[in-house]
């Protein structure tokens, strides 16, 4: 299995199943894209109907999730404190 992250080409994405779903809110379909210009987005969609009873889809695009708070980030900033 590769440890590295696939990137899409240009203006191509996938969704997936989204098996972490426990309300409503969140999205029943997750995944990636690249936009014409090489830049990565997180796609999420909610399935559904419209008022005349079609299948529909609405999507979100969001920036890539960047988790903070990381050990060693934090030891940085003790370090830049005036005291």
């Amino acid at each position: 299995m590769s440890t590295t992250k696939y990137k899409h080409k240009e203006g191509r994405g996938s969704l997936f199943k989204n098996s972490y779903k426990e309300k409503d809110t969140q999205p029943d379909l997750k995944g990636t894209m690249t936009d014409l210009d090489g830049k990565e987005f997180e796609i999420s969609a909610w399935e559904g109907t419209t008022q005349a009873g079609d299948y529909k889809l609405s999507i979100q695009v969001s920036t890539p999730y960047v988790k903070t708070g990381d050990k060693a980030d934090k030891s940085e900033e003790k370090d830049n404190l005036p005291f």
